[in-house]
């Protein structure tokens, strides 16, 4: 009789014990979180605000890409920016400055597409406009569409599509490709 008095005031107070565990902040279900399977995959996006990203090649400056906002995928390592500011840098030394409301970067090929009016100005005084801009980084060729305008030296190139090389010195323009010699830079 006076064990199974013990037996019952042991689990009696094994009961208590737990409760008060539970209710005073021991894992209870509702903060628990779920323990996560083999392969599973990150949701969330990390976030930056007013930061850069740099691409080099052998020591040398490629790109430099500064937003107001950058968001990374951490899955596929896409990058979302927001009201970007890009410096690309010539062989010769020189600057192309490029803003765009908008763009992205791909995280297997490292392309970089500028959208919603891109604008880029180089130092010696080219201007480029273009709804659409993507910068191929294997290639180092930027392609710009939906209705492009260059301005270089008193030349006006518009067209619907442009292709050239990283200089912008070799530029092809197509479709609806139109040049007019003297024209005012706008």
């Amino acid at each position: 009789m006076i064990k199974k008095q013990h037996a019952v005031i042991a689990c009696a107070v094994l009961v208590l014990v737990g409760g008060l565990y539970y209710i005073l902040g021991g894992d209870s279900a509702s903060t628990r979180q779920p323990v996560s399977e083999a392969g599973s995959t990150i949701t969330d996006k990390l976030s930056y605000s007013g930061s850069s990203i740099i691409e080099e090649h052998d020591g040398k400056r490629s790109w430099e890409l500064s937003a107001e906002t950058i968001e990374v995928d951490p899955n596929t390592k896409n990058t979302t920016l927001k009201n970007i500011t890009g410096t690309f840098y010539r062989d010769d030394g020189s600057k192309i400055v490029v803003t765009a409301p908008q763009g992205s970067i791909d995280g297997t090929t490292r392309d970089i597409v500028l959208d919603s009016q891109v604008k880029a100005v180089a130092e010696d005084g080219a201007t480029f406009t273009a709804p659409t801009v993507r910068f191929n980084n294997a290639e180092k060729r930027y392609y710009g569409t939906g209705g492009i305008r260059v301005t270089r030296d008193g030349t006006v190139l518009t067209g619907d599509q442009l292709e050239s090389d990283a200089n912008m010195e070799k530029i092809k323009v197509s479709g609806h490709a139109h040049i007019i010699q003297g024209g005012k830079a706008q």
